[in-house]
């Protein structure tokens, strides 16, 4: 594992939100004193020091944390999957929320209903197209961006 999954992020963003300013002092004091079992999410807390280290921990960039919190919260936006064209072939795929690359989409399935049973907008797909493609991190994964068309409202 070399970087933290969501729950992992989600994790340490909640302590963040709860302990203020020196949260990586209390995370740290609490990790010494095996408190952290009494938190939320505890075993996610415990994991990213386990398999990360206290020098990873202390060493994150306030940067990359708050990367990870916009990454998180345009996830949260979008649906869990969309059907849409692929942009080469025109063949229909399949693409799932925070995950890279698409999956096909059977012939037999009507895209229409697929998406309407996600709630599916035409500006998640074009966002959902470019998370899957450039990464979930990136501006144009959020569907904010867009227009009801799906069409891009920044440049």
């Amino acid at each position: 594992m070399q970087e933290p999954d969501d729950r992992m992020w989600r994790a340490l963003l909640d302590f963040r939100a709860r302990h203020g300013r020196r949260w990586k002092d209390a995370l740290n004091l609490k990790w010494m004193n095996g408190d952290d079992e009494r938190e939320p999410d505890s075993a996610s807390l415990r994991t990213i020091r386990n398999h990360f280290g206290p020098s990873w921990f202390w060493n994150l960039p306030k940067l990359r944390l708050d990367d990870a919190a916009r990454r998180l919260a345009n996830l949260e936006k979008l649906p869990d999957m969309c059907a849409c064209p692929h942009p080469d072939t025109g063949k229909t795929i399949i693409i799932k929320r925070g995950e890279t690359g698409y999956w096909p989409m059977s012939s037999l399935i009507a895209v229409d209903a697929f998406n309407a049973s996600f709630n599916v907008t035409p500006a998640a797909i074009a966002a959902m197209q470019a998370g899957a493609m450039f990464g979930w991190h990136v501006g144009a994964a959020d569907p904010d961006r867009y227009d009801a068309a799906g069409h891009s409202c920044h440049d």
